[in-house]
């Protein structure tokens, strides 16, 4: 039986991104918030792992990081595990047509997926809201959706510039060696 180590390497890193970010998301404490936002670290863990890495690591540790959040979160589990793994899906795939995977370009992906996100949790929760029973004000929830927004947006791209220069120097792949992605990526080759 031969041994995929860089498979091993890559489940064993993301694993323990993915818990000690799920912890530390938790546990940070208001002082770190901007603009009445703290930073969604799952989120942008997600979507760097997608854009960087390409889709199966983006869609693999957007589920996983969505299934710990919702375990964390005493959520109902599913909701959280979908929106991250399509988040990391679409970061995987949404400027490889236009663009080459760079740095500028993957936080200027962080904000727009925080945008989306916070919108369309802003929608699921007119639709699906969390208490069948309240009833929920459209143009409060509007008023405070504008209002959180571009804190979370700038907080984002904040905590995702350590993220990402982590991710490239700790990361799930050996520099240069990251086959997954056919296009250069950043494991080496374009920094």
């Amino acid at each position: 039986m031969k041994i995929n180590k860089a498979l091993i390497r890559s489940i064993l890193t993301y694993a323990g991104y993915i818990i000690a970010i799920g912890l530390l998301q938790t546990s940070l404490p208001e002082q770190v918030s901007l603009m009445g936002a703290k930073p969604d670290l799952t989120l942008i863990l997600a979507v760097l792992c997608g854009y960087l890495f390409g889709q199966r690591d983006g869609m693999m540790v957007g589920l996983s990081a969505g299934f710990f959040r919702d375990m964390l979160a005493g959520r109902t589990l599913g909701l959280g595990m979908l929106t991250l793994m399509y988040a990391g899906l679409i970061a995987s795939v949404a400027f490889r047509q236009l663009f080459r995977r760079n740095v500028a370009l993957g936080l200027v992906q962080v904000f727009i997926a925080t945008i989306v996100y916070e919108i369309l949790m802003s929608g699921l929760n007119v639709i699906l809201p969390m208490l069948p029973d309240v009833r929920i004000n459209i143009d409060l929830l509007i008023r405070q959706l504008l209002d959180r927004l571009p804190g979370a947006a700038l907080t984002n791209v904040l905590a995702s510039i350590p993220l990402m220069l982590m991710l490239y120097f700790f990361g799930p792949y050996i520099r240069g060696t990251h086959q997954n992605v056919k296009d250069e990526s950043i494991t080496g080759e374009n920094l």
